[in-house]
């Protein structure tokens, strides 16, 4: 059998969790049926799942490679970019996203993977201890709570542009920003 190319198959992947990110969005988690991705993804199962164990892993890979996207906004470009980026994404993904948090409350496998996943991403409360450090945010508060506040705002912008309720983004952000202004 001859050999693929890393490139391959890393193109592979990134055609498996493109073709997934829009089957969810378009069916939600719970319709988005084997035979759905297998439409989504232009592949057969056996491709899918040879690079996902299942649907659920599937999911957690598509949900925490756009929670990275947010987070090398964040990184890159600030916190204000970051929440833009969340307005403007397709409400229907939202709402996926939304609709999985139902998961954590009663699936502990579910739970399981996405804590995985999550230990090996970035920590907003550091990147936020940093800015602190650097005088940028306000200090009486921990970092953690400042991120625990910020993950607040994000999620109601998020239920907001879920629901495709109007929202002014740029108020949002002159409020956040007062919020987690250094105290003089």
């Amino acid at each position: 059998m001859p050999k693929v190319s890393q490139e391959h198959l890393d193109a592979r992947r990134e055609q498996i969790l493109e073709g997934a990110r829009r089957c969810f969005a378009q069916h939600g988690y719970t319709g988005a049926t084997v035979a759905r991705l297998e439409q989504a993804t232009g592949l057969s199962r056996g491709a899918i799942f040879n690079y996902f164990e299942g649907k659920q892993a599937l999911f957690v890979a598509v949900s925490m490679q756009v929670n990275g996207r947010f987070q090398r906004i964040f990184a890159e470009q600030g916190l204000e970019e970051a929440i833009r980026a969340i307005a403007a994404e397709d409400p229907a993904w939202l709402r996926v996203l939304i609709d999985t948090q139902t998961h954590l409350f009663h699936d502990p496998e579910f739970v399981r993977r996405m804590d995985a996943a999550i230990e090996e991403a970035p920590r907003v409360s550091d990147s936020l201890a940093e800015l602190q450090r650097g005088g940028e945010l306000r200090d009486d508060v921990s970092a953690v709570d400042l991120a625990r506040f910020v993950g607040m705002v994000v999620n109601g912008l998020a239920l907001r542009v879920a629901s495709e309720d109007p929202t002014d983004v740029e108020a949002t952000l002159k409020l956040l920003r007062d919020a987690i202004a250094p105290r003089k």
